[in-house]
């Protein structure tokens, strides 16, 4: 009778290390793969938060460098029409 109960006990033992360790097991496993899914999707925001800001960029600089074209073309023809005058008067005291 002693020998079944110690039988009995440890069987229950047994059994209860085996579940405690499937829930340790089951833990790792829930614990890596959310870890894992929080960093590959912080990764992949961080990545298209930078893809966004450098279209913004190429946007900003394409505009700038047209506006800075334009200024410049405007400058030179204002400048062309300003020393046109200067040229005919020194053609007209010759």
């Amino acid at each position: 009778m002693k020998n079944l109960i110690i039988l009995i006990i440890g069987a229950v033992f047994i059994t209860s290390c085996a579940t405690v360790g499937a829930v340790i097991d089951g833990g790792k496993d829930l614990t890596t793969s959310v870890i894992d899914s929080t960093v590959k999707t912080a990764g992949n925001i961080t990545t298209s938060a930078l893809e966004d800001v450098a279209a913004v960029v190429d946007t900003v600089a394409d505009s700038t460098e047209g506006i800075v074209d334009n200024v410049v073309e405007q400058v030179d023809e204002q400048t062309n029409e300003l020393q046109e005058p200067e040229e005919k008067e020194e053609e007209d005291y010759k």
